[in-house]
């Protein structure tokens, strides 16, 4: 792989067994990689149900939204510095470290005295959570097979739907009983666990990554402008408003644009080479994955605003729909991980396709009296997402440049983030536009996230062509 226009063949090759993500010493390796994005995944949900017995016991709703807020941007950047964390500390050594972090920075959030203390600890445990999901990422892509590789990232998404089913249960337990810093007590022996069993059994970088380790300085210029862009991005949502909001979102894209820029010609990079070049497989891939993230985040944050304001739905009849949703998500996830040569690119085409039936589908019949329709609207996008999600990943992690397998899988949960903060952001500027106002009423909240809804075909249009692209590059490839 010598180019970054390098194809990727796709031929029919046989999946691999469930067992074999648990044979020939791979089993703690999965554990791992599976335990690292859970406790991530529970931290990332829990925070919004407990946050209302935060600010009673500690004050500061003026910052509600800052600590979903803050741990988001750690996340991103955190995945996006794992390349030089671990040129600093090693593969085994690095894996430990993060789990440390999180744990130091999950015990700071149990002990925060106020909110300016609670925001800087989920900041920096957001970071530790972006090494650990790019870490895990990494992992994936050095230690598995392709087959394998399709398997574990099933199981990876099974595990972010059990998070989804269980952190809301777990923040409403500790929110019930008034100790909301139970639910970061309660993580840290289990991420220490983690961390120690990081340190004895994750096996040291191959001589060939060993070998590629920059010697020049950490990359402090490139991980600030990411920072600052992926920042901005954030403000743009909950903070600013009109016109301030879009001259946020553009200074992000220029503060964005010229961290890539920079990166392209460093030593220590933190993207991998061709990232976001829709001339390249990984470019294409890394842009899908951005694209799509901006659909879902429409679909999570506004969904559950019509169906309460315009259908009327009750809160847990929304989060029925949502599991619903999730679970079409996890079910074709599963059903496809083994696919293979022309049935994989078959899924690529059709995910992307039926994602942008489903929220075609929600437009639609977003305002009319039709909660069923709408509900399979949404079950459909998510069937989309599954079909394809599991496949593009290992698809961006096989295009990797020799030497760059580590970075390109850590620049996937660092892109898909980045996706989702692009989506809130967007999404929030174009309902103030449309005259969402206070939310309260169905006849300027249905027009209002449908607009949200209809702009979101765009990226998915997009993102549809730039898959049909890379299915092309893989045959021609074969």
């Amino acid at each position: 792989m010598s180019n970054p226009s390098q194809t990727v063949a796709t031929a029919e090759t046989p999946p691999a067994s469930w067992s074999e993500l648990f044979h020939e010493g791979r089993a703690l390796y999965t554990i791992l990689v599976l335990l690292g994005v859970g406790l991530h995944a529970l931290q990332t949900l829990v925070i919004a149900i407990v946050m209302p017995t935060v600010v009673a016991d500690i004050g500061g709703a003026d910052y509600y939204a800052w600590p979903a807020m803050i741990f988001t941007i750690g996340a991103i950047v955190g995945a996006a510095s794992l390349g030089p964390v671990w040129a600093v500390f090693g593969q085994r050594r690095g894996y430990a470290v993060s789990g440390l972090l999180f744990m130091a920075a999950t015990s700071g959030c149990a002990m925060a005295p106020d909110i300016s203390i609670l925001i800087i600890a989920r900041g920096f445990q957001g970071f530790a959570g972006g090494l650990i999901t790019g870490g895990g990422m990494a992992l994936v892509s050095g230690l598995f097979t392709q087959p394998q590789r399709k398997r574990i990232m099933a199981l990876h998404q099974g595990t972010w739907m059990i998070a989804q089913l269980l952190g809301p249960a777990v923040g409403g337990i500790f929110a019930e009983i008034g100790w909301w810093r139970g639910s970061f007590w309660t993580m840290a022996p289990v991420i220490m666990g983690f961390a120690v069993l990081a340190w004895l059994k994750i096996p040291e970088g191959s001589g060939r990554e060993a070998s590629s380790r920059a010697s020049g300085r950490f990359p402090f210029l490139r991980l600030g402008l990411l920072t600052g862009g992926v920042f901005a991005i954030a403000l743009a949502g909950p903070v600013f408003e009109g016109v301030l909001r879009i001259y946020m979102i553009v200074l992000a894209v220029v503060l964005i644009v010229f961290c890539l820029r920079l990166d392209r010609r460093a030593e220590n990079r933190l993207y991998p080479s061709g990232a976001l070049s829709i001339f390249s497989p990984v470019g294409l891939g890394l842009w899908i994955l951005i694209l799509g993230g901006m659909a879902q985040t429409s679909m999570n944050i506004f969904m559950p605003l019509v169906l309460q304001v315009v259908h009327g739905v009750t809160p847990l009849l929304v989060s029925f729909i949502a599991i619903t949703v999730s679970a079409g998500w996890t079910i074709s996830t599963f059903l496809v991980s083994g696919y293979s040569g022309r049935r994989e690119d078959m899924a690529l085409k059709i995910g992307v396709l039926l994602m942008l039936a489903g929220l075609g589908g929600i437009v639609i019949c977003a305002q009319l009296p039709l909660l069923w329709v709408l509900t399979f609207a949404a079950l459909v996008f998510g069937l989309g997402v599954g079909a394809h999600n599991v496949l593009l990943v290992t698809k961006i992690m096989a295009s990797s440049r020799d030497g760059e397998e580590r970075i390109t899988g850590s620049s996937i949960p660092s892109m898909r983030s980045l996706g989702t903060a692009l989506g809130a952001a967007i999404g929030g500027m174009v309902s103030s536009i449309a005259g969402l106002g206070e939310a309260t009423e169905a006849a300027s909240v249905g027009p209002a996230v449908n607009a949200v809804f209809a702009f979101n075909l765009i990226p998915l249009i997009l993102a549809a062509l730039f898959m049909f692209m890379l299915v092309r590059m893989g045959k021609r490839g074969r």
